[in-house]
Parts: structure tokens; sequence; C-alpha cells
């Protein structure tokens, strides 16, 4: 039993000078298995735990762990506790040297002030659920990881790390963080941590671990996927407006249901009365006649004819509910209804809305490019951008001309 408690103590001391001094050999880049594979016995697993801070230091705990599978190994391990707690400096002083010399190693490879501190030793019997003995090495490590603005970078100062088959390395975060990036894969990630279980042998600039704020880049991340989805429906609406599928049927019932509403001037009734006539005749053949009187009748045909297009309609396509269309839509349907062009004071007092609320959808629609308006008097008049005034232009000059003559 003796045997077994000075090498207990031996491996204790070797855990410290085995574990830095290849370190310190390879600029921080390997760290072995604490100079176990030199002795007798070797650990059964060693745990190697980083928990990095927000200024990038770092608290590092090294964990050996031995199972007590003997009365013997029991005795021998309480022995050697009894030992560390009454001299802790012969143990942590080489082990805290020797990490010293790693952290100076990995200050030259990487460019930033290192230094190693506040180095504690401690060993206790653990049921995991089997007992085992735990010889814990605790350190605090300035510097190690690097700070790129709000965001941690870890991994430089261990670069190319090599874990064997019975090590363990976890790099652990603050709350208010989470991981950015980790590379190679880690074997588990938890919600502030991830876990390589070895055997791993990283390469050159691994491992690294990416910690960033949480929410960090949330809030453009929202917003464009907002506009995307914003666009998206944008696009599907326009490409389906309902009054685009009965745009065939409405060129024989604009002029008819708006009269007079396209003439250049709201006196300007020979024009609304020279257009009427034909609109009724081509709607249920009665436009022969002439006159004042013949007019009338035109437009009593007219009002006729509203009816019977509205059958027609119904017949084709069904009728689409008013309130299952948006302001624009009901905007550019009513327009179109009225062949292309009406008053936007009309528009409000159609829709029963507003003046205030009309521009407001009238503006947003001449902006995407839907609808065209200009000033005529005192009004507004919308027109659709296809819209072709030639015909009705011709008709109050004609009337302008009438007028002349009379004159």
């Amino acid at each position: 039993m003796q045997r077994t408690v000075l090498l207990l103590v031996v491996i204790a001391l070797a855990a410290g000078a085995g574990l830095a001094s290849t370190g310190a050999a390879q600029g921080g880049a390997g760290l072995p298995a604490g100079g176990f594979d030199q002795m007798d016995v070797d650990p059964d697993d060693i745990l190697i735990e980083v928990s990095v801070e927000p200024d990038g230091d770092a608290v590092w705990e090294t964990q050996y762990r031995v199972q007590l599978a003997s009365d013997d190994e029991e005795q021998a391990f309480e022995e050697l506790s009894a030992d560390v707690g009454a001299n802790p400096d012969a143990y942590t002083r080489r082990f805290g040297d020797r990490m010293r010399a790693t952290a100076g190693a990995a200050e030259n490879a990487t460019g930033r002030e290192m230094n190693v501190t506040n180095v504690t030793v401690t060993a206790e019997r653990r049921e995991l659920p089997q007992s085992y003995g735990v010889l814990t090495y605790r350190f605090e490590w300035s510097n190690f990881a690097a700070v790129d603005g709000d965001r941690l970078v870890v991994g430089d100062a261990i670069d190319a790390l090599f874990l064997d088959e019975a090590s363990s390395l976890i790099v652990s975060w603050e709350d208010g963080y989470r991981l950015g990036d980790a590379s190679p894969s880690p074997t588990e990630t938890r919600d502030s941590a991830v876990v390589w279980q070895g055997p791993v042998d990283f390469t050159e600039g691994q491992p690294r671990v990416a910690i960033e704020p949480e929410g960090r880049s949330d809030g453009p991340i929202l917003f464009v996927a907002l506009g995307l989805l914003v666009a998206v429906v944008a696009a599907i609406g326009y490409r389906r407006r309902p009054w685009e599928g009965s745009a065939p049927d409405q060129p024989s019932e604009g002029p008819a249901a708006t009269g007079g509403e396209p003439a250049a001037d709201p006196g300007d009734t020979g024009a609304a009365e020279s257009a009427a006539p034909p609109t009724s005749g081509t709607a249920d053949g009665e436009g022969g006649s002439g006159g004042p009187a013949g007019g009338s009748e035109g437009d009593a045909g007219g009002e006729g004819d509203d009816g019977g297009d509205g059958d027609e309609r119904s017949d084709s396509a069904p009728q689409i509910d008013e309130d299952l269309l948006s302001n624009e839509e009901q905007v550019l349907r009513l327009v179109e209804a009225n062949g292309g062009r009406m008053k936007q004071k009309r528009v409000a007092e159609e829709l029963d809305w507003t003046a205030a609320k009309t521009s407001q959808v009238v503006t947003g629609l001449r902006d995407e490019g839907d609808l065209d308006g200009f000033r005529l008097g005192r009004e507004n008049v919308l027109s659709l951008p296809d819209y072709d005034a030639t015909a009705d232009n011709g008709g109050a000059d004609d009337d302008e001309a009438d007028d002349d003559d009379e004159e």
C-alpha cells in the first residue's frame, strides 16, 4: 500500500509537469495525458474545461480521474488527498511554472500578452457513479481568447491540440452569449458549451470557437426576412389581381357606366352626349336614333344594359366580395370599371372614404406605377397607365369646334 501512495503522489506531480512541458515545447499546441504514459497506470479519463470570460480571460480546470476499484486504492487516495491539503504548494508551484511557460509560447504565437495566475490543486473522491479519485488543477489564463469587437474567438492559444481516447475538452461561456461557429464540429453542443471527446487530432487552425452576444444579428436578419416576406406577398397579390380577370368584359361597360365623366371639362356636355349613343347601340342594337331624344333613349338603353352586362359577368366569372379586396385593389377595380379614367373625388364618394384616405391610397398606387394622375382645373383625375384618351380628346375638340361655329 505504501507503494501505491507514493505512486499517486508521483502521478500528481507528473500531471503538472507532463501537461505543461509538452505544451510549452509545442507552443501551446498539445496537452498530453498528464504524464501517465510514463507510469505503470493510466488515468481512466482526463477532462479539460475552459470557461471563457467576456474580456478574453479564461478559467482552466483540468481533472485527472482514477477509478478506486480496491480498498488499497481508496486508502492510498485518502492519504494523497490529505497530503495535497497539507502541502498544496508542492503540487502547484511546479505545475504553475510549466503552465506559465506554455502561456509564454502561446503569447509569442498569437501576439497577445498572456499570463497564468491563481494556480490551485485539490484531491477529492467522487461518485461518478463509481468511486473515483479526482485530482484537479485550476488556474486563470489571461487573454486566452481573442476579442474581436463584441465577439470572442477561442483556440489559437492551443492550436493543433491532441486529445487521446481518454481525454475530453469542454469550452464554455457565460450567459448572454451564444455559439457562433465551431471547428471542427463538436462531439456535443450544449446551451453554453461545446464538447470534443477524444480521440481528436486537431489540425492547424483548430480548435476554433466563435462566441457572440445573444441577439447580435437577430435584428438585421429579422428585418431582411420581413422585407422578403412583404415583397413575396406583394408580388403574389399583384400577379393575382382580381380586376385583371374581368378586364376583357369592361370596354363596352365603361362608357355607359361613366357617361360624360372622362370629358375634359365638367361643362362639356356635348362630348358626354356624343359618347353615349355608340355605347348603347353596341349594347342592344337600338343606337340608330338621333338627336336629343335619341341620345336620351340611348342613355336609358345604357342603363338597361348595365343589368345585362352584370348577368353576362355573373355567368362568365363569379362576383368578387369587395370586403376581400385591399384598398389599392378597390381603387384600381373602380377606375377600370369606369373606363380607365375617373375623378379622385368620385373615387372617394363611390368607396365612401375620406379625402385623406383616398389621397393616401392613390399616392401609393402612383408611386408603384399602377395609376397615373393629373390636375384638371381644381380636380384630380386618375387613369390607368395604359388608358388611351385619344378618342375622348377628339370628341372634346369636335365639341369645342361646334361651339365656335355656333358663336
